[in-house]
């Protein structure tokens, strides 16, 4: 199989992947099964998105000194030092992690230094595809895509995973930034999923990336 072939690097990512699923199980609360619901579309691109009967600010992001924007809707911050290094122990933990205040909801981009183009994007994808099933071989697999957004190249995962008194719902999109792989995560409790889902599809499809990044850093 291609696994046995990948680099050290590779092979040490596969390892992180394994021991943070195991800590996100062994943190998750009660969840209940609300699987198997038809995904609505949202458009982030509008103003304000409704979520659970709300009317919430939707805004732009800057991410990665610029050089990567997205649509987020504004219930999100930038989780705290502390609150990271306990759902992330790796020290080699995302490079950004955003969190509802209930810190259930993340989002989180980590920029690794492992050489990547956009036409190796689908093979990196089945490589973390494949370490996720060795370190996961219960989890319900949903998807496994790629997509062209906004003439780039994103390969993504969508994967349920078991936790200690529920489940967790992981979208996992992957593609090249400066020539290096990034990784984004997002994850919720399975019963959230209904509703975040299609909101973390939405803002994994309004992902532009900006050759020479622009001015100023995460916009919050």
């Amino acid at each position: 199989m291609r696994l046995k072939y990948l680099d050290e690097k590779i092979i040490a990512l596969r390892n992180e992947m394994r021991e943070q699923m195991n800590h996100e199980s062994a943190l998750a609360e009660k969840a209940s099964a609300e699987n198997g619901q038809e995904m609505q579309a949202i458009d982030l691109y509008q103003s304000f998105v409704d979520i659970e009967g709300k009317p919430i600010q939707v805004v732009d992001q800057k991410i990665m000194e610029g050089k990567i924007t997205f649509r987020m809707p504004r219930l999100f911050s930038i989780m705290a030092p502390e609150l990271a290094a306990l759902k992330y122990p790796s020290e080699r933990r995302p490079n950004i992690i955003y969190a509802d205040e209930s810190t259930t909801i993340n989002l989180a981009f980590n920029a690794i230094q492992y050489a990547l183009s956009d036409e190796e994007v689908e093979d990196f994808r089945d490589d973390m595809a494949e370490a996720l099933e060795q370190a996961q071989p219960s989890a319900q697999w949903m998807e496994k895509e790629m997509a062209v957004i906004n003439d780039k190249a994103i390969g993504f995962i969508e994967v349920i995973t078991p936790a200690l008194d529920g489940s967790i719902y992981n979208l996992m999109f992957f593609s090249a930034l400066d020539n290096q792989a990034l990784i984004g995560t997002f994850n919720c409790m399975e019963e959230d999923m209904e509703t975040w889902r299609p909101i973390a599809r939405s803002m994994m499809e309004t992902l532009q990336f900006i050759p020479n990044g622009g001015n100023g850093g995460t916009q919050l």
